[in-house]
């Protein structure tokens, strides 16, 4: 029994890494399971049984259940969706998918919290996550220069709509080798796979890694540097530096050439300066959109429009109001238009609570392998929360949600135990 359930532990995350990695994504026009619609909603049924099964099995045991501190705010953000549906009468069905988007993997991170996840179980699954972006690498590379491939089908396996996913993995990836490389030991091939994940942005124009991944690392060498580091760490801080800026560099030189027909590079440099009454880069200047040509009342402010008001009509039979008022969606538009400020306030609240706990486990935690992940969950954390929503719906997308919460439950878990053995101590 006991080596069943460790069994269980060690390859369920990875099982399931696979299911978010590859079957969503492939679920939007031209991809494999494009006659399948249904399997783009397949965490919204999984989860949800995952969730009752180990409930039924924690009572049934009767286990101890650790919520954590992200259990109040959960309770206030379901409490928001089902007011905004009820006042705006929204369906029951966009209430009930409303609520799976914001906390369905809220609810996979109480299992995760409930689970035994050990440091073997940790590495094996950062391990398989690196091989499934690595071996992203040829393919990606045979579509481009053989195939001539650009754009959101750079990726054959990731599917049409799987660019942005593959650019949170490089995001995620490149956080996580700042942190190994500074806390942990330096390689060859930690810098070698950032700067392809810089050629295989420029390949796809992923603008969310392009954008944000100097961001991210240098956020994680700041979180590094508040530790102590010796003069050889901080020499290779600034290897690391040098190579996300010449990347970045790299990309503007060479954007336009491969990309003439895109306005985005027009559209950044003209908000920049406030000189030009240029176009508006149209991710960025959504809350704009609305803000000019939404009446929003004092009502629609506080709780949204409605559930379901943001949807493209996936799940139900019109396209929400958004596109009336926005050419393109942002996490933070989508949410507000849904669930309104109050729900924006509920799901920060959310994320406050969980970066609180990762600056707590730090501040107590001895061991490297949990130190580097921490700082590397940190920076992932910058991105999930505070960057990535103003670019893109970010909370509705599966893996780059799996993964992040699956390893701020591991650190949470970690900061349990170190807390249960202090008490135990004294």
């Amino acid at each position: 029994m006991k080596l069943s359930k460790v069994r269980f532990n060690k390859y369920f995350p990875i099982i399931f890494l696979l299911i978010t990695w590859y079957i969503p994504r492939q679920t939007a026009p031209g991809g494999y399971f494009d006659n399948f619609i249904f399997l783009r909603w397949i965490t919204f049924i999984i989860i949800p049984l995952i969730f009752l099964f180990f409930l039924i099995y924690a009572l049934h045991k009767r286990n101890k259940i650790f919520i954590s501190n992200i259990a109040l705010p959960m309770i206030a953000l379901f409490g928001v969706i089902i007011l905004s549906g009820l006042i705006n009468k929204s369906s029951l069905l966009e209430i009930a998918f409303t609520i799976l988007i914001y906390l369905r993997y809220p609810l996979l991170f109480i299992v995760f919290l409930n689970m035994n996840i050990d440091k073997d179980i940790i590495g094996s699954f950062i391990n398989f996550f690196f091989f499934l972006l690595i071996i992203q690498i040829p393919e990606v590379f045979y579509r481009f220069f053989i195939l001539g491939i650009r754009w959101d089908y750079i990726s054959w396996t990731l599917g049409p709509w799987g660019s942005f996913d593959l650019g949170v993995y490089m995001l995620y990836a490149t956080a996580i080798l700042v942190a190994i490389t500074l806390i942990v030991r330096m390689k060859f091939v930690y810098f070698l796979l950032i700067f392809l994940f810089f050629l295989i942005a420029l390949m796809g124009e992923i603008k969310a890694f392009i954008f944000f991944a100097p961001l991210v690392a240098f956020f994680v060498i700041y979180n590094c540097f508040k530790n102590k580091i010796s003069i050889k760490k901080f020499f290779i801080a600034i290897g690391l530096v040098l190579i996300i800026f010449i990347g970045f560099i790299f990309f503007l030189n060479l954007y336009e050439k491969i990309y003439p027909e895109s306005k985005t590079m027009k559209q950044i440099v003209d908000m920049i300066n406030p000189n030009v009454e240029g176009e508006n880069f149209v991710r960025i200047s959504s809350p704009i959109d609305i803000i000019k040509k939404v009446d929003v009342g004092i009502k629609n402010f506080l709780i949204g429009f409605g559930p379901g008001s943001s949807l493209a009509g996936s799940y139900t039979k019109e396209r929400g109001l958004i596109y009336e008022f926005v050419q393109c969606k942002t996490q933070q538009v989508e949410t507000f238009i849904d669930i309104g400020f109050i729900g924006i306030f509920t799901f920060f609240w959310l994320l406050i609570s969980l970066i609180i706990v990762l600056r707590r486990h730090i501040k107590i935690e001895d061991d490297r392998t949990y130190i580097f992940l921490n700082q590397a969950v940190t920076g992932m954390w910058l991105f999930y929360a505070i960057l990535g929503p103003f670019y893109d719906l970010v909370w509705r997308h599966d893996s780059p949600n799996y993964i992040f919460f699956f390893l701020t439950a591991a650190l949470y878990s970690r900061y349990r135990k170190i807390k249960n053995e202090n008490f135990t101590c004294k």
